[in-house]
């Protein structure tokens, strides 16, 4: 820390503010994940209430692929 402070100010400044715009960009991949799950899960409900997998993919945004192989995996 002591080394840093030693630096240019702006030089330093942006090292201390590494760790944080690190940390945010975590928590907005876990967002992402989060809500790809959740469109997952929602997409298997569909496509056990029998729903066309043309309508899972307008509803969810997930791709044709993915609600094939949810269809599989559902199936297996």
């Amino acid at each position: 820390m002591q080394e840093v402070n030693k630096l240019d100010p702006e030089l330093s400044s942006k090292i201390m503010e590494l760790p944080i715009s690190y940390e945010e960009r975590g928590k907005e991949i876990g967002k992402e994940i989060g809500r790809n799950e959740e469109k997952r899960e929602i997409a298997k409900k569909m496509i056990l209430e029998g729903l066309s997998p043309n309508l899972i993919v307008k509803v969810t945004g997930l791709s044709h692929e993915d609600i094939k192989a949810l269809s599989k995996s559902i199936n297996n």
